[in-house]
């Protein structure tokens, strides 16, 4: 028997599993310990291995191997990115699609040329990392050096940020070159769209992950974990966008689904689903969508976030005085967890609430369009009418045994918009729950243990 242990370190709780596999078999991984304990913000190291000796304890009695260590971090909230772009529909929207799927935060994004106002919202983003994209290879090069010319007035990027220069590769000197004499840290990646209709967000999603092994597992005592174990975190999105693309590639035959995570601060949607083009008179606008793509909502979450949620759910019970008593006792302790059945209730509500809206801003939408040949109907974004299976994940959704989301508010919120537009949600959810909360733990094990986590996952959701 062999032995894994991972660890996931968020920005309140840090949480780990020790799981065990036969070396000699192709069965699933199995979940033999499991722990948690708040995160020591100030120093990491020490919620970390906490959590690490209690799961060396579990570990059977004259076991011959060391359990390895696999670890991730969502600590300092993740990395804060910049993306910059040209056309808001080309360029600049494959910026923020590569950004999300390197595990970060999309802080802000401009279109164009960068102008002195776009700049001071730029600084005020306070980003770890801008990424600088636009042109494809051989094309438009203006904008790119304009933008460019622009950031080298910023003495704070200079010195807090990294650029990822990710645009027409007939610049990929010029500009870095220009940013690194005049003190910038820069880093190079492969044109996140070389072609009209083309996407490469893989080279620059690794470079900005770099960034992130270089700026937060230096902060905090993260490199002190490095040492020890002898690799480096994933930023947590990244750890479960690894075992969403493991899942699509090693288990086909579960399907498409929709992956939710939904936390204090943020809601989190992942999706695998095929973008499916060609339907009669349908008009697809945009770059097509990738096959798992990610998306994150900073103004919903069960916690940090409920009152901006609260914004939205039904008037009904937003006017109710016990329900603003709920959210103001959430806005004066972020733990507060309620006990009673009305408190529970809310909470229920919250939770539908953030899924709704956080998977109508990530499916994509069909407008009726009149022509002179007839009806049309123009797409933008990702078609999840075909997806039926829904995963539940996070804190709350892993432990509410009574909650089912079954997609009708969000069909019925979005399903008609300006009278003709409609949103291509689920039409039909099966909702899964990751009870024990180890998809993130799974996701940390995909590179050296992929086939094995794909099938715990599928095999530990209810």
């Amino acid at each position: 028997m062999a032995y894994a242990i991972s660890i996931d370190i968020g920005s309140t709780y840090t949480k780990g599993a020790l799981f065990g596999y036969d070396e000699h078999t192709a069965a699933p991984l199995e979940l033999l310990a499991a722990a948690v304990t708040p995160t020591t913000v100030e120093h990491l190291p020490s919620g970390y291995e906490s959590v690490a000796a209690k799961l060396r304890k579990s570990v059977p009695t004259g076991a011959v191997s060391v359990p390895e260590v696999f670890f991730s971090s969502s600590a300092k909230g993740g990395l804060a990115i910049y993306a910059l772009g040209i056309v808001p529909e080309l360029t600049l929207k494959t910026a923020k699609l590569t950004a999300l799927s390197a595990g970060g935060k999309v802080v802000g994004f401009s279109a164009y040329k960068l102008t002195s106002r776009d700049l001071r919202s730029l600084e005020e983003s306070r980003p770890d990392v801008v990424l600088l994209a636009g042109g494809t290879n051989g094309g438009n090069e203006s904008y790119l050096r304009h933008n460019a010319k622009q950031l080298l007035r910023s003495d704070y990027l200079r010195q807090h940020a990294t650029v990822v220069f990710a645009g027409n590769e007939v610049l990929a000197e010029e500009i870095p070159d220009e940013l690194t004499e005049a003190g910038f840290s820069v880093r190079v990646a492969e044109n996140i769209m070389p072609e009209v209709d083309e996407i490469n967000p893989q080279n620059a999603r690794e470079n900005i992950r770099e960034v992130f092994l270089q700026r937060i597992v230096k902060g905090k005592g993260l490199d002190v974990i490095v040492n020890e174990v002898g690799r480096a975190p994933h930023p947590t999105p990244y750890a479960v966008l690894s075992l969403v693309e493991a899942i699509s590639k090693y288990a086909p035959e579960f399907g498409e689904f929709v992956l939710v995570d939904l936390g204090g601060a943020t809601t989190d949607i992942y999706s695998y689903a095929r973008d499916e083009r060609g339907a009669e008179r349908v008009v697809y606008r945009g770059l097509p969508e990738p096959l798992v793509k990610r998306t994150v909502e900073g103004d919903l979450g069960m916690r940090v976030s409920a009152h901006s949620a609260a914004e939205f759910v039904s008037e009904q019970i937003a006017q109710e005085k016990t329900f603003q008593d709920f959210i103001a006792k959430i806005d004066a302790d972020t733990s507060f967890l309620p006990t009673d059945e009305q408190g529970k209730n809310y909470d229920q509500i919250l939770a539908q609430t953030c899924i709704d809206l956080a998977l109508q801003r990530h499916a994509g939408t069909q407008k009726r369009v009149f022509t002179a040949m007839g009806d049309a109907f123009v797409q933008q974004g990702k078609d999840l009418r075909g997806v039926s299976k829904l995963i539940g994940s996070g804190g709350y959704l892993s432990r509410a045994e009574r909650f089912a989301y079954d997609g009708s508010s969000a069909v019925r919120v979005g399903a008609l918009q300006n009278g003709e537009q409609v949103s291509l949600l689920p039409q039909k959810i099966d909702y899964y729950r990751d009870v024990q909360y180890i998809f993130p733990l799974l996701g940390n094990l995909v590179e050296e243990l992929a086939p094995r986590a794909v099938l715990t996952a599928i095999n530990s959701i209810v």
